[in-house]
């Protein structure tokens, strides 16, 4: 009886973890990864065929989207917020609000809306755009 009352107790982060959306649990491995600097790990589920867009540029190669999370300043903290998945046979759609805390204290921390896709190539879910759209709107809605 103990052993079965053990292993219930820990399989329940697991359960808990398989009703999360597969877009959610993308989108924050993304973010870890940003936020790390781990770019040769973004590179290798980033499809080679990728387009972005952010405030200041539209991002038309895999290569540009990689220098621009490259040049991203040291995180202390990502917060994704509002997380909205929609996923289809072999597309997944995830819009969010992030919230990012620089580890530069004088770099007030910034909230912005993103729009990721992500397609299943070859049985990998790859990144095929991204995008970062200025926020109008508070990070607490």
């Amino acid at each position: 009886m103990k052993k079965v009352l053990l292993l219930i107790c820990l399989s329940l982060p697991m359960f808990a973890f398989a009703d999360t959306p597969k877009g959610e649990k993308l989108t924050k491995m993304l973010w870890g990864d940003i936020q790390a600097h781990l770019i040769g790990k973004i590179a290798h589920y980033t499809s080679r065929v990728f387009q972005g867009a952010n405030p200041e540029a539209i991002i038309t190669t895999r290569a540009q989207y990689l220098q621009v999370l490259s040049e991203f300043p040291p995180m202390a903290d990502v917060q994704l917020l509002n997380m909205q998945t929609t996923q289809g046979e072999n597309v997944i759609t995830v819009t969010y609000l992030a919230t990012i805390t620089f580890v530069d204290t004088s770099t007030l921390p910034t909230s912005q809306m993103f729009i990721d896709v992500w397609k299943k190539l070859d049985d990998d879910w790859k990144l095929v755009s991204d995008a970062m759209v200025p926020s109008l709107i508070s990070p607490s809605a």
